[in-house]
């Protein structure tokens, strides 16, 4: 009985592109992108960003207002909005499974939809 189908090479790239939290590992192809844990903090340009993969809406990470660090928004993470810490640049990718993400630059369009930015 064969319990796998399909070419081994296939397998093993899926695994190792998909992290627990089922979010990809690795980054988009084309436009422009950080690893947080890698690279310098893109400057005051960037306003927010999201893990590559995530939705917006539901969770991203905004540069706050008096440049001390980022903050969590979004409809799964504004619950307690007002007594989360500030994050540095460094940990803004990572997931609850503690993997460093990639992440894209974000916008807010003018009818409260948010747009990846190139």
């Amino acid at each position: 009985m064969e319990l796998v189908r399909g070419h081994s090479s296939e397998i093993n790239t899926t695994a190792v592109d998909a992290c627990r939290c089922g979010l990809p590992t690795q980054p988009p192809e084309g436009g422009s992108w950080w690893r947080p844990d890698l690279d310098a903090d893109p400057g005051p340009r960037v306003r927010a960003v999201v893990r590559y993969g995530d939705k917006p809406e539901l969770r991203r990470v905004v540069r706050l207002e008096n440049n001390s660090g980022w903050a969590e928004r979004g409809a799964m993470v504004d619950f307690y909005s007002d007594r989360t810490p500030p994050i540095f640049w460094a940990g803004v990718g990572r997931c609850w499974a503690n993997t460093a993400h990639p992440v894209v630059a974000v916008r807010e369009s003018g009818s409260g939809t948010w747009d990846i930015s190139a």
